[in-house]
């Protein structure tokens, strides 16, 4: 049967886009930043983060550009054009911008026209073979004085009038950080894995802080291990800052003297943190997670499980929202760390986020700044959720790693990731009741789950109150062959395991690669924009109806076994090309607690 068709139906395009979509609500939280109110492409990666005037928002892109927007409107109000990447972020102050670029060069414009009052050249680069991530200092203002950071291994303080150089201190290796300045001393680190404090008036050195990084040798480990990139944070007595060396500190403010340590286990600490009472909350690189530490001992408060973050947290009211590397606007409770909404854009997350007045804005590697804005809606905090991803290499009909880019989304978003033997133990353990979800990243449930039709783990699993979200066709009337390739087990499977008819053992059940578009109920769950797909229904046979196609016929639904809460056997699409796949994990968490 496969020859004639499961070839036909591989060859079916089953499409499914969909807008980012914010988690409703058990557990309310609003006035997040959740909707586009405009973007604006500077079609270069934009790895810097804005900085605003009253009417204005200001930054720098990987071409060289330098922007100034309308900030209401993202109107171009003037562009300025540098000499190299702009990666570092600007700051305002009093009617001036003020920035560096890679090469070499401070500058100074008016804020309002972009012409330039001065450029300040920041001596010659340093070789930095470890360089790897992206970010260069970022100039901070006090008074007549700008203070910036330099790849030639020094730290600048340069008149602000006019630009001529007031004092440079070297540093033992180059320096990325960005400097912070409280009351007269400027903190920042180099690549050679030393904090320093430095009197702000004469540059003369206060104090220096060793990080555990600067007793290494990058060689011993293939990358750098020494290097402080991120920016230091002052939080009363403290000094915090985080290191390649895989660490997070807290430094006392006036001797120097470490007070705590967190261990991210080698995983770079390149974001700088953000502190609001007693929480002290940053990013992680390899370690994949956003962590809050109590800022007096340096303990672990939580830790929310994502992809790559480099970007810098903000905190805003009881809320954090932080870029990540697969590209999501995060949206996290300050107390717990879960997630309350997550704003999917269609590239890594460099830039950090910025709040002023009633809109967010950040810039992503696509080339686009996002000003978003609060919908008013209620967001969901999934407090007692189990939530899992079955995946095995080779069980999959996609031919561009669809199954993959699922599996690795979700598992970065925080599921489980299961392989049949843990899929199977996870029901017969007793832990398959009601509030957990199970979501199918691949073509074929193994055997052991649907063998014995309505008697089948699957069936147990449903039945007690678990939710199953399949991302592709039908996994039920799929199975392996003996030269391992996807082949059709029967369309009838569906009916002996689900009570789902599709219809004739043959091309008839198909239906054709019928375009479909969501209900008001699937928009509800998260369905913004039109697909394709194929195994429609009557929508009469399910319990809810998600979308249907261009005939009437149910393309993604829902069909209950429980009356348990937020549970069913739920079918939605995922394309090969899909990229923005945020909405599943809005399908598979909507109606959890």
């Amino acid at each position: 049967m496969r020859n004639k068709f499961s070839s036909a139906f591989m060859l079916l395009c089953l499409g499914c886009l969909f807008n980012n979509f914010a988690c409703r609500a058990s557990t309310p939280a609003t006035n997040v930043f959740d909707e586009l109110a405009w973007k604006f492409s500077a079609n270069a990666p934009i790895r810097s983060s804005i900085t605003y005037s009253p009417q204005a928002v200001y930054f720098g892109s990987s071409k060289g550009i330098f922007y100034s927007l309308d900030k209401k409107t993202g109107k171009t109000n003037w562009t300025f054009k540098a000499g190299a990447a702009i990666n570092s972020s600007a700051v305002y102050n009093n009617g001036q911008v003020f920035f560096s670029d890679n090469g070499q060069n401070l500058y100074c414009l008016a804020g309002t026209t972009g012409k330039l009052a001065w450029k300040t050249s920041l001596g010659q680069r340093k070789a930095y073979d470890w360089a790897f991530d992206y970010y260069y200092s970022s100039p901070a203002v006090l008074n007549n004085q700008v203070v910036v950071g330099s790849n030639d291994g020094y730290v600048y303080n340069v008149n602000k009038t006019n630009g001529n150089i007031n004092w440079k201190f070297k540093t033992g290796g180059v320096v990325r950080s960005s400097p912070a300045i409280s009351g007269s001393v400027v903190y920042v680190g180099d690549t050679d894995g030393t904090l320093f404090a430095i009197n702000l008036q004469t540059g003369t050195e206060l104090w220096h802080f060793y990080i555990k990084g600067h007793a290494l040798k990058n060689e011993n480990f293939g990358f750098d291990r020494r290097a402080i990139i991120a920016a230091p944070v002052v939080a009363g007595n403290k000094i915090i800052v985080g290191a390649r060396d895989g660490f997070l500190y807290g430094v006392d403010k006036q001797t120097g003297k470490q007070l705590w340590v967190v261990d991210h286990e080698v995983s770079w600490v390149i974001s700088h943190v953000a502190v609001k009472d007693s929480f002290v909350v940053t990013g992680t690189s390899d370690g994949r997670f956003v962590q809050a530490v109590n800022l007096n001992t340096g303990e672990q408060i939580w830790k929310f499980h994502t992809s790559l973050v480099w970007s810098s947290p903000v905190i805003d009211g009881d809320k954090i929202y932080v870029g990540s590397h697969q590209g999501a606007l995060l949206c996290l409770d300050l107390k717990t760390g879960r997630k309350i909404n997550a704003y999917q854009t269609y590239s890594i997350i460099f830039s950090s986020p910025v709040i002023t007045g009633n809109l967010l804005f950040f810039g992503n590697d696509e080339g686009t700044l996002y000003a978003l804005r609060s919908s008013g809606k209620a967001h969901e905090l999934h407090e007692k959720a189990r939530k899992y991803v079955y995946w095995e290499p080779g069980n999959t009909g996609s031919r561009y790693g669809a199954d993959l880019r699922v599996k690795s989304f979700l598992v970065d978003n925080g599921y489980t990731l299961l392989n049949k033997d843990k899929f199977v133990k996870l029901i017969n353990d007793g832990d398959a009741k009601a509030n957990s979800v199970v979501v199918i990243a691949t073509s074929v449930f193994p055997a052991e789950i649907i063998d014995n039709g309505a008697n089948s783990l699957l069936r147990k699993y449903l039945n007690e109150g678990g939710k199953v979200v399949v991302t592709t066709n039908n996994p039920v009337i799929f199975k392996k062959d003996k030269d391992g390739q996807l082949d059709i087990r029967s369309f009838f499977y569906a009916d002996t395991v689900l009570g789902i008819k599709y219809g004739p053992e043959d091309l008839r059940s198909y239906k054709g690669n019928q375009p479909a578009f969501p209900s008001k109920t699937g928009e509800l769950w998260g369905l913004k924009i039109s697909w394709a797909s194929a195994l429609s229904l009557d929508f009469k046979q399910v319990d809810v109806v998600l979308g249907k196609d261009e005939n009437g016929l149910a393309s993604a639904w829902v069909k209950k076994y429980s009356q348990a809460p937020g549970s069913g056997f739920v079918q939605i699409w995922v394309d090969d090309n899909t990229i923005d796949l945020s909405y599943v994990v809005n399908v598979a968490e909507y109606g959890l607690e």
